[in-house]
């Protein structure tokens, strides 16, 4: 038995220099999502915050804690309820895996993307494509916020946004890309570095890219170059999160594109969540399919 805090605000977290509490307005917001996320629970497990007393449900000693991301509210929350605290990589390490820049550094992100520090090279880039639409992103970001799609012209907003991004820093551009379909693969690493993989997954996303749900990749339905490419993309995000001292769940999205041109191209590391994830449960849910491997 476990008892979990689903704590998908995560990011805001990392991004915060300070001690961090969720807004009772984003915790309403988040509810929904949270009893979806509820199907990483195995039988047995609860939510820190169903009512049943813990003392009462384990009489034998202190259940293990589980979260979505061991961030320190996270964690203290597992702490003040008597849960005994799950192995955890520090926020160092979480704040250096999770931000966006990180898996830029593998080869990740849209063909062409960039990471921007100052407001000098951010504006040079949007001048340079001009008539073409940028997707940016900012250091941490969840469920398709902490994005926006701008062109050319810029709304008083945006500068306002962009500045603001900059500030929190930095930020992540990439060329907008016409996405026809979403997939991703899930991992779990352990502090030794053996990686269990799941099966790949179809992502559905709503118009702003957040997740909307998953399923896992039928026989024949992804060629096999796409399937051995987002293995290898998977294997190469996991060695290099087990470098930086990071253990536990993640997740790598990966898509395939169409260009101006109408090919159709596939990138397999379009992002990195070094956390828990919506569609985990589905991607891992076929142990007899995983693969262990040692990445160290």
């Amino acid at each position: 038995m476990r008892i979990w805090v689903l704590n998908l605000d995560a990011e805001l977290e990392l991004a915060s220099a300070g001690p961090y509490q969720t807004r009772q307005a984003l915790a309403r917001t988040l509810q929904p999502w949270i009893e979806r996320a509820r199907s990483l629970l195995s039988p047995g497990d609860r939510l820190l915050d169903d009512a049943q007393p813990l003392p009462f449900l384990v009489p034998q000693g202190p259940p293990l804690g589980a979260c979505w991301c061991p961030t320190p509210s996270a964690l203290r929350r597992l702490s003040r309820a008597g849960v005994a605290l799950p192995p955890s990589p520090s926020l160092s390490v979480l704040r250096e895996v999770n931000q966006r820049r990180f898996y830029l550094g593998l080869g990740g992100g849209a063909p062409g993307a960039r990471y921007f520090d100052d407001e000098a090279s951010l504006y040079a880039a949007l001048e340079a494509r001009a008539g073409s639409p940028w997707l940016f992103k900012r250091r941490f970001g969840f469920a398709g916020r902490g994005q926006r799609r701008l062109g050319h012209e810029l709304s008083a907003d945006d500068r306002r946004w962009l500045t603001d991004s900059l500030r929190q820093g930095g930020l992540l551009g990439e060329p907008w890309l016409e996405i026809e379909r979403e997939v991703c693969q899930h991992g779990m690493l352990d502090a030794g570095g053996g990686l269990q993989l799941g099966e790949p997954c179809w992502q559905h996303t709503d118009a702003q890219r957040a997740w909307l749900g998953s399923t896992q990749v039928a026989p024949g339905e992804l060629t096999g170059e796409a399937r051995r490419a987002l293995q290898r993309s998977a294997e190469h995000a996991a060695q290099a999160l087990s470098g930086a001292g990071y253990f536990g769940p993640f997740g790598v999205d990966a898509y395939f594109w169409r260009t101006p041109r109408g090919a159709l191209e596939f990138n397999p590391l379009g992002e990195l969540n070094a956390r828990y994830t919506m569609g985990f449960s589905v991607g891992m849910s076929t142990q007899k399919t995983a693969s262990a491997r040692d990445v160290t």
